[in-house]
């Protein structure tokens, strides 16, 4: 299992909670990056989990993600696109006389175009496993509990930048609840549609 700690920012309706965590250095290449918001230039993200043990804002977590998970995301993100572009070499190779052209050019361009196919499959199934949940991470233990009314910052529901209340550019209540924004073309989208950002 792969274990990180964090502090809980926000509850979600769906059973799920964003999580501030520490960025790690390989977070671009994590199977997990789908249900990621790296935000700012500092070394803190949200990360999205699943919430089953009802964990509350402020709630200091740990979130686990099996190392199984961990070596098939990479399977995915590192060895489809070499394979394509293995495959698409071979094929270009062996195709060459009845193209008409050099082996070598033929090689090159199916190896190319079975790379971009590599590619194109690694994103579709990047998005079937985050739309499955399979590579979701889950809070697993509350270390500690908050105070209940968070933790001093917000997440700006529409960038996922954290805000802190005191400071934060604009504001707005919507249904009880009063939402944070790092400015004000984040408050105006909201505003025109709020579903689309709490849905």
């Amino acid at each position: 299992m792969s274990e990180e700690q964090g502090i809980v920012v926000r509850i979600r309706d769906d059973g799920m909670a964003d999580v501030m965590t520490e960025k790690k250095g390989g977070c671009e290449s994590c199977g997990a990056s789908h249900s990621c918001h790296a935000f700012g230039t500092g070394n803190k993200m949200i990360t999205r989990a699943r919430n089953r043990i009802g964990a509350r804002t402020g709630d200091q977590v740990t979130l686990d993600l099996s190392s199984g998970l961990f070596v098939k995301s990479a399977a995915v993100v590192y060895l489809l696109p070499i394979i394509g572009f293995i495959i698409g070499a071979a094929v270009g190779g062996s195709l060459n006389q009845a193209m008409g052209i050099r082996s070598g050019t033929g090689a090159v361009l199916f190896g190319l175009g079975g790379l971009g196919l590599g590619f194109v499959v690694t994103i579709m199934v990047s998005k079937w496993t985050g739309v499955k949940g399979i590579l979701t991470p889950e809070i697993t233990r509350i270390i500690s509990r908050g105070s209940g009314d968070g933790i001093g910052v917000r997440v700006d529901p529409v960038c996922n930048m954290l805000v802190d209340p005191a400071t934060a550019p604009a504001s707005l209540e919507y249904r009880g609840t009063t939402y944070y924004f790092c400015n004000p073309g984040c408050k105006q989208a909201f505003a025109k549609d709020p579903g689309k950002y709490i849905g």
